[in-house]
C-alpha cells in the first residue's frame, strides 16, 4: 500500500492571484451589468405635469376635434413663447401623450402631435411650429444638456425650442428718423 503525500498548501503568491482573479471577475460582471442597464434597459418615461391639478390657465380655447388624438379638455399649460402657447395633453389611448399648440392668430384653432411614452431618454414629439422654429416635447427623464449645448432653450421641463438663428428682418425699409438713430445722427426721444 502506497501512501500519497498530502498536497502542499498554496503559497501566498497563488492565494493573491486567485483572490485577484475573483475580484476582477466580479468587477467585470458588475461593470457589464451596469452598462447593460444604462444603455439597453429602457427607462420608463413619465410626464408628471399631466398629474397636476387643472387650473384656468390650462384651458385650451378651442373646441375638441372629433378626429383629434389629444384630450384637450385635460391639457396642462407648459409655456408661452413669442405668442404661441404650448400645452401637454393626454392622448385618447392610454400611454399616449400629446403636445398641443394654440395658434396666436386664431383663438379657436390648435394643432396637436402625439406619441406613446416609451423610453424616458427619447424625444416624444419633434415638430416645427408656425414660426418655423423646431419644438420638442420630452418626458421628465430626458437629459436636456446635449440639446442646450446646441442652442436649444428649455421653456419647461418637458418642452424645448430651437430659436431662429437670425433675427427677423423688418418687412419695410427703415424710415429716415430710424436710420438717423441707428447711425447716431438723430436723437432718441425719451418716453
Amino acid at each position: 500500500m502506497t501512501v500519497q503525500k498530502p498536497a502542499e498548501p498554496l503559497t501566498l503568491f497563488w492565494k493573491l492571484i486567485i483572490t485577484l482573479a475573483a475580484v476582477v471577475g466580479v468587477g467585470t460582471c458588475a461593470v457589464l451589468g451596469f452598462l447593460y442597464v444604462k444603455f439597453f434597459v429602457p427607462v420608463p418615461g413619465t410626464v408628471e405635469v399631466l398629474e397636476r391639478q387643472l387650473t384656468k390657465l390650462d384651458a385650451v380655447h378651442a373646441i375638441q376635434d372629433e378626429d383629434g388624438d389629444a384630450r384637450i379638455g385635460e391639457s396642462r399649460l407648459l409655456a408661452e413663447y413669442e405668442s404661441m402657447t404650448y400645452y401637454a395633453a393626454p392622448g385618447m389611448v392610454p400611454g399616449v401623450v400629446c403636445l398641443v399648440g394654440e395658434y396666436p392668430y386664431d383663438e379657436h384653432n390648435y394643432w396637436e402631435a402625439c406619441n406613446s411614452i416609451g423610453d424616458g431618454r427619447d424625444i416624444l414629439v419633434e415638430v416645427p411650429d408656425p414660426g418655423n422654429r423646431t419644438v420638442v416635447f420630452v418626458p421628465d427623464q430626458f437629459d436636456h444638456s446635449p440639446l442646450e449645448r446646441d442652442g436649444w432653450v428649455t421653456l419647461h421641463r418637458n418642452l424645448l425650442i430651437l430659436p431662429l438663428a437670425e433675427a427677423p428682418q423688418p418687412a419695410e425699409p427703415l424710415t429716415s428718423s430710424a436710420v438717423q438713430q441707428e447711425t447716431g445722427q438723430g436723437q432718441a426721444v425719451p418716453m
